[in-house]
Parts: C-alpha cells; structure tokens; sequence
C-alpha cells in the first residue's frame, strides 16, 4: 500500500490490491466447487452426505476465521501509521490464538459431530459418508488455522499476489486430487465423498507449507523474524485481536450459520433436495468470493488510510469498493438468469435432477445480487476498526429475520424448500440496508472531515 493523489489513482491501487484477492478467492472456493461437482457425479448419495459434512463444517470454519480475520486491521493500520515494529508479536500472538481455536473445532467436532447426524435422521449411506467426510477435513484443521494469520499478514501488507500464487496452485492440486480420489485413478479405489475430504486435508498441510516459505524468505518478511524466538502468551495483544476478531466471527457465523441451519433443515425434504440445495450454495459460494474479496481487499485499503488519518481518501475507497461490486454482480447475474439449465447441468447426469437444481438456482441468483451490496461494507467497517456492531446487526438479522421469514413461507404459505430461500433472501437484504446505515454514520459523523 502507498498513498494516493487522484480518484483514478486510487482505483488502479485499489483492482491491484483486490484482483489478486479474487482470484485467490475464487480458486479456493472453485476447489469446493469442483468437489461438490464430481461428487455429484459419482453418485447423489455421496453428494448429500457432504452436503451434510460441508454445511456443519463450514459455519465453525468461517466463524474461526472471522476471529482470525482481526488481525488484518490491526496490521493495517500499523503499516498506515508508520509502527511496524509491533507486528512480530502480533502475528505470534496470532499464531497461539489459532492454534486454540483448531484445538477447540476438533474437539466440538469429536464430542458433537455424531449426535447431531442422529439427530437430522440421515439415510445411513449419506451418514457414513458425511462421517468419513468431517474426519478426514479434520486432519486439516490446525493447518488451516495457522495459514489464515500467516495470510492475512501477508494479505494487510499489500502482497495479494503471493497469496494469489499459492491458491491458484492449491486449486490446481485439489482438482487432481478430487478427481483421482473421488472417481479412483490410477490405480486408487474411488472414494466417493470421502475423497473430498482427504484432498481438502492435503491441500490445507501444502498452503502451510507455502505461506511458511513466504514469511521466512521473502525480503520483504524476512526481516520480521517471526520464527526467531519464542513469546510467552501476551494477553493485552490476544485481547485486541480478540475485540476486533470476536465481533467479525460472530457476524460471519450467524451469516454462514443460517445457511448450513438451511441445509440441515433440507434433510426433511429428501436426499434429492439436499443434493440440489447443495447445488446452489455451491453456485453461490463460488461468486461469493467477489464481494468478499472486495470486502478484504477494502479493508485494507480503508485500514491503511484510516492509521494515516487520511479519512477522505479513507472514504474514497469504500465508494470505489461498492461500486465494484455491484457492477460485478450484475455481470453475473444477467449471465446466470439465461442459463440457469445450462449451469444445473454441471452438477448432475440425472436429467430429472436438472430443473430441481435449476430452480434453487433462481434464488442463489437473487443473493448474488443482494450479497454484492452488503459484504463489502462488512470489509470497510473493519477497516474503520468498527466491527461490534457488525455482530449486532448479523445475529438481529441472519436470525432474526430469517427463521421467522421462512417459516412463514415455508410452512404457512406452502412453499417447501423454497420458503426457506425466501427468508435467507429478506435476512441478507436486511443486513445490507443496516450495514449501510452503519458506514453512513462512520463516515459523515465519527470519522467526518472537517
């Protein structure tokens, strides 16, 4: 990150910053979706199985990382305010509190994992799977724990590009490993859902690997010395990572939450809904990585200008951030509406599963839409340092607004599956239109230029 002068300036700054993100982004969500694709092919029973697995595994993922994520702001605005001395401590303080929070997933996934699968009533095949499927992720777990500070160092200080480097490659890698153990190649058994799993475990021990060459050899890390010398547990700095990581895992919790609570809840509808359902969360996973990456790439930009106290610049790039966005989203779903059999395809060679799967689809499209004016405030506000409220308005609206919503119209107006869609749509546009409020209020109140 530098400073910048002019409005175009800022948006040739700010696309290399985040392009670099988005593609890191995309080639690690195309790696589930390249999973959910072939499992689907091999067989709807494998694919309802870590429909299952993926739907529980990935709030507590994201909801971990959202905590991890605490430390990019602080780092930012480190590097904005010319002290980065401190970041040594930071990123191994870091790395402590990430390895608590791998213990704590492991153990949550051994005490409750089996339980709740009892509890949803699977078929027993989508069980065993679903089963095989979370143990074999959870080989992969505290790697992936200790990437996410290591990257999110690397990330906050500019250099997008390495990260961008290491996920095309791990994308790379998991397809070829999702295509020999899932369908058995060369010589392999083919492990159906399972394989999904033990590549997604791979891939997490290689990232490590790279970001781990990064941070000691690269020139412009080296210097930090992370691995030098070892730091007893400084609780004033897990603290600060703390107040800003608990808010941004709390929001990105009830937002992931509700929609594996979704997917769950697909279960009393058939392995045929489960799998379509699985079909669009996929399709929306895979382009929710363009908000979300402009939500990273933001707050970085916004940390950077805010540690400066250069609040309109600050302001220029939350602007330049949204508009992005929303012409991206548009893009997208102008393309999607007029393929959606096209698209549907891709997940099944069952041809009556084609406008099951197309019709969930028509509701991912909407949220693409909606997610694209939401998310990337979500960036600018931890840019901004201002992250509690986030949590207030996802728990009030992911919850609170959603669950009653479907119920509604899943239940009393009769439409199914589909009611539930409904309420995850009202929840997100909620969120947008208070998310939206909130920076309105930083920006021309706390944060005012005078």
């Amino acid at each position: 990150m530098h400073q910048t002068e002019t409005i175009f300036q800022k948006l040739r700054l700010f696309l290399r910053l985040a392009t670099p993100v988005i593609l890191t982004q995309f080639s690690l969500l195309a790696g589930t979706f390249v999973a959910v694709f072939l499992t689907g092919q091999y067989s709807t029973v494998d694919l309802a199985g870590i429909s299952i697995g993926y739907n529980i595994w990935v709030a507590c993922f994201f909801g971990a990382m959202g905590i991890l994520l605490g430390i990019s702001p602080i780092i930012a605005q480190l590097l904005g305010a010319k002290r980065p001395e401190q970041i040594p401590t930071i990123v191994r303080q870091g790395l402590y509190l990430a390895t608590c929070m791998g213990l704590f997933l492991l153990i949550l996934g051994f005490l409750g994992l089996k339980p709740l699968l009892l509890l949803l009533n699977l078929e027993p095949q989508a069980y065993e799977v679903c089963i095989h499927y979370m143990t074999a992720i959870a080989f992969g777990i505290l790697p992936l724990m200790w990437l996410s500070i290591l990257r999110n160092t690397v990330d906050s200080h500019g250099y997008t590009h390495y990260s961008m480097g290491i996920m095309i490659t791990s994308f790379f890698l998991s397809v070829l490993l999702n295509y020999v153990l899932i369908n058995g190649h060369f010589g392999l058994p083919a492990l159906g859902g399972v394989g999904a799993g033990i590549a997604t475990a791979i891939c997490c021990w290689f990232n490590l690997l790279c970001y781990l060459v990064i941070v000691t050899r690269c020139k412009a890390f080296k210097g930090y010395h992370f691995f030098k010398q070892l730091e007893p547990w400084q609780w004033p700095y897990i603290q600060e990572q703390l107040r800003l990581g608990v808010p941004i895992g709390i929001s990105i919790f009830c937002e992931m939450s509700i929609f594996s609570v979704a997917g769950l809840v697909m279960a009393y509808f058939g392995t045929e809904i489960i799998a379509a359902h699985q079909a669009a969360i996929s399709f929306t996973n895979l382009f929710y990585c363009f908000p979300l990456s402009l939500s990273i790439a933001s707050t970085i930009a916004v940390g950077y200008e805010v540690g400066a106290q250069r609040y309109a610049d600050a302001k220029a790039y939350a602007y330049i951030a949204r508009g992005v966005s929303l012409v991206i989203a548009a893009l997208i779903s102008m393309y999607s509406f007029t393929h959606l059999s096209t698209i549907a395809g891709l997940y099944t060679t069952e041809s009556h599963m084609v406008n099951l799967i197309g019709s969930f689809l028509s509701y991912a499209v909407f949220f693409t839409i909606i997610d694209a004016f939401g998310t990337p405030i979500q960036g600018i506000l931890r840019g901004y340092k201002d992250v509690r409220i986030i949590s207030v308005i996802a728990i009030s609206t992911y919850w609170g607004v959603s669950v009653p919503v479907a119920y509604v119209f899943s239940k009393l107006l009769g439409y199914g599956p589909y009611g539930i869609w409904v309420g995850l749509l009202s929840s997100v546009s909620v969120a947008g239109i208070l998310y939206t409020w909130r920076l309105w209020y930083i920006q021309y109140r706390r944060y005012a230029v005078r």
